[in-house]
């Protein structure tokens, strides 16, 4: 009897570490996949006081590979609805098939996670979690022609700093802390800051 509980449990050790090999060996092709720009739409459908109700956004995801899993990135959000934009750069990594998404200038935001996703070389859906009870839903396409120009520093550097309740500047640091909004977006994040300054 002890023989065949020390041969099952060698099975079980075995079978753990090839299960852990394969997955690593999928995160780090998810990886390679990912670097690169994808552009398309994020649908967000949550319940308020009328029932439930939705934004969608035209979204561009730039994901740039430094490491086997992750690296650094770019994300450029259009509200169709409203027409505010948000600019964020951020730091990912990819671990047992979820994409990890933090924002590291940004600390009112909370890291999003992406899951259940289909990833091929031209084609990327799925859900993210951003830590509320909102179902969101994206479908994105590989855009190797993005021009992020309107984004960049020199673009931003000639504005001036944001000053209203509906804009917010931050342009200019290192990798992972740039940002800039617009609009709602800015205003959400301006109260974010609000309440965190309060406590």
């Amino acid at each position: 009897m002890k023989k065949i509980f020390t041969f099952l449990a060698m099975i079980t050790i075995a079978m753990t570490a090839l299960t852990s090999c394969n997955q690593d060996a999928w995160d780090r092709q998810d990886a390679r996949t990912l670097d690169g720009t994808w552009t398309g739409y994020i649908d967000v459908y949550y319940a308020d006081r009328w029932g439930w109700t939705g934004d969608s956004y035209r979204t561009t995801f730039r994901f740039v590979q430094e490491n086997a899993y992750g690296g650094w990135g770019e994300e450029a959000d259009y509200n169709l609805s409203y027409g505010d934009s948000f600019y964020s750069e951020f730091m990912w990594e990819v671990v047992n098939s979820t994409i990890r998404i933090t924002y590291p200038s940004r600390s009112g935001l909370a890291p999003i996670l992406i899951y259940n996703y289909r990833l091929y070389d031209d084609f990327f859906e799925g859900y993210i979690d951003d830590g509320t009870n909102k179902d969101i839903r994206f479908q994105l396409y590989y855009d190797g022609n993005y021009n992020w120009g309107r984004w960049s520093n020199s673009y931003y550097a000639s504005r001036r700093s944001a000053s209203t309740a509906n804009e917010i500047n931050e342009m200019g640091g290192e990798r992972g802390t740039n940002f800039y909004a617009t609009g709602r977006f800015a205003e959400r994040l301006n109260s974010l800051n609000a309440e965190t300054t309060i406590k």
